[in-house]
């Protein structure tokens, strides 16, 4: 796994030197360092705003105290956590490029970002975190190494933290899956950028959460993998929720 990590950190550090905030979020119209700051931030307290608002709809609404945004990049999402009400985010992630923009983009003092080469979260304390949230990073990794990152959202979870992650499933059946399946793996990573693409099926991606401690809550519709892969969205809690707790949020 130690290698799979090395590959990983040099590709997004790669990809955080040439165009950190398209890498974190790939609107073809906004490759070529064509995002503009304050309209990139927006989009993640938008995105913040939607994950809440889903999981009140699902009874899943957390404690509004420390968030962890795990492959935070330029921090995008780490900023719309604090604007929408957490008392203190922390982005994790593994490229220094990344987080160094993060910081540039990001001077919040309720947030801090935090570089991770280990395929734990080892800077992160047990029962720490009362939302973890991670979105179009999983998909980007190894398998095994995706996997091992889920373990720890819920060891740093506290008892009854909510875990938020998106996971693609498998290739979407057609024309362009055959073909892309034709490639070989080099050249298909150079017309992705870089960007390698991996799904788990749902089925075990649920016995992975309760193999670590957490109950699947439900399971999303979700399109942040794109068009060409079927991906969902895993709203979890971790072990010992406070059943009948009064709703800390306005």
């Amino acid at each position: 796994m130690g290698r799979q990590l090395r590959v990983v950190a040099r590709r997004w550090d790669q990809l955080g030197s040439r165009d950190p905030l398209w890498a974190a979020l790939t609107y073809p119209s906004r490759s070529g360092r064509r995002w503009e700051a304050a309209e990139f931030l927006r989009t993640g307290r938008h995105e913040v705003d939607a994950m809440l608002a889903l999981l009140t709809h699902r009874g899943a609404r957390p404690v509004p105290g420390t968030a962890l945004d795990f492959g935070c990049g330029p921090g995008r999402l780490t900023a719309g956590l604090v604007a929408a009400g957490f008392s203190r985010a922390i982005g994790v992630d593994i490229s220094p490029t990344m987080l160094a923009k993060a910081r540039e983009l990001v001077p919040d003092p309720r947030c801090e970002f935090v570089h991770n080469t280990d395929p734990r979260l080892s800077g992160i304390p047990d029962r720490s975190v009362d939302l973890v949230y991670s979105c179009r990073v999983l998909q980007h990794m190894p398998t095994a190494l995706a996997h091992s990152y889920v373990r720890e959202f819920y060891r740093v979870a506290a008892p009854g933290a909510v875990a938020v992650f998106q996971l693609p499933s498998e290739p979407v059946p057609g024309v362009v899956h055959a073909v892309l399946a034709l490639v070989p793996a080099p050249v298909l990573s150079r017309l992705r950028r870089g960007m390698q693409m991996h799904g788990t099926p749902p089925a075990e991606v649920t016995r992975l959460v309760a193999d670590a401690g957490g109950v699947t809550v439900s399971i999303e519709e979700d399109t942040s993998a794109g068009p060409r892969w079927q991906s969902r969205l895993y709203i979890t809690r971790a072990a010992g929720c406070p059943g009948g707790a009064p709703n800390p949020w306005p």
